[in-house]
């Protein structure tokens, strides 16, 4: 349950809809991550046991409660973590997806696309652990030969309002996700498809004071086109799960006793996370069995991604007709460097929200 929301009560699921709304009230909106759970939890009691405790809990509880489980998997630390919780602590996994424009690279390998990290990360970590009979690679990239294949082609412009926080055109395959990984067999089953979305951040509670606040981000909470639909299967947030909170309060405490040390706290821009007492916190909250072998940039932006940068050669299709329909409409109401993160409220690490 997420939607962008303002003082007065009035609320958004289109991101587009609610900058432009808070452009004529003045004020900045916030973000709703299942504030009814988050809102009532004790953020300063720590849970006991360390985090393998948590990442092994976590993942016996979604095997648990559903008939498949699909693991999204990139290649990054956190799916990796993930993959390495189930692997490991002997649970099982019924399918892991790759996906990427694999076909638009110039070679094996190739970073151009956004897809370093599949080559050199997830595929040769899934032979050596075994896993190829259970990997499905989706190669989207002959979808991209026609509009039609996406459910949003018929919303024109307004395709914008129904993905979330980004736009870049791979979000329109993961919006559609269900019909690329469900074969028939499994239908009418509960099924879960697991997501590594994200690690957290601490921030500090004034200009000058000590990291003892967290606070969900639209960015990636809605990363992939999860935008809370009801579909065929169950969008899981691993770290991030309203269902489990102790993996993010774990998280958070491992964080900041780690920060306590020395109190030096920055922040990495090139590659997108947060370093405390210079360590990279993926370092901190995860101890990958085996460390990854290479890492892809961020994309600058949340209209297009690395991932889509092929389809700057598409531009006399319909594909990319259809995507570009979309950004001139949030040039034309909010302006395109307006598509900056969206916060929810903040929490204390240090306090009770009690």
């Amino acid at each position: 349950m997420f939607y962008y929301y303002f003082k007065d009560g009035t609320k958004f699921t289109s991101k587009v809809e609610a900058l432009k709304y808070a452009h004529s009230k003045t004020e900045v909106p916030k973000f709703y991550y299942y504030d009814h759970v988050y809102e009532k939890l004790d953020w300063s009691l720590e849970p006991p046991h360390d985090l393998d405790f948590y990442y092994r809990e976590q993942a016996q509880r979604i095997r648990d409660n559903f008939d498949y489980v699909i693991l999204a998997y990139s290649g990054g630390y956190d799916s990796t973590n993930i993959l390495e919780t189930f692997y490991f602590n002997g649970i099982k996994l019924d399918k892991i997806l790759i996906v990427g424009a694999l076909s638009q690279d110039t070679y094996y390998g190739d970073d151009s696309n956004h897809n370093g990290e599949l080559y050199h990360n997830a595929f040769p970590y899934v032979k050596r652990l075994g896993l190829d009979a259970i990997t499905q690679v989706l190669d989207y990239t002959s979808l991209f030969d026609n509009a039609q294949n996406f459910s949003v082609s018929h919303q024109n412009e307004y395709w914008v309002d129904n993905l979330g926080a980004w736009f870049s055109p791979h979000n329109w395959v993961w919006k559609d996700i269900s019909r690329h990984v469900i074969p028939v067999e499994w239908r009418n089953k509960k099924i879960a498809l697991i997501f590594g979305k994200d690690k957290p951040s601490l921030f500090p509670s004034s200009a000058k004071g000590t990291l003892d606040r967290f606070y969900f981000r639209d960015t990636p909470c809605t990363s992939y086109a999860d935008t809370g639909q009801i579909e065929d299967l169950k969008r899981i947030n691993f770290y991030w799960d309203p269902d489990n909170t102790s993996v993010l309060l774990k998280q958070l405490h491992v964080l900041k006793r780690f920060y306590n040390l020395s109190n030096i706290n920055s922040y990495d821009l090139e590659r997108n996370v947060q370093t405390l007492s210079g360590v990279d916190i993926n370092k901190i909250v995860y101890n990958l069995r085996k460390p990854l072998l290479y890492k892809s940039p961020k994309s600058k932006t949340s209209l297009l991604s690395l991932r889509d940068s092929y389809l700057k050669q598409k531009q006399n299709s319909d594909v990319f007709s259809l995507y570009q329909s979309g950004i001139e409409r949030i040039d034309r109401e909010v302006g395109t460097s307006g598509m900056t993160p969206v916060f929810s409220r903040f929490y204390s690490v240090l306090d009770s929200n009690r």
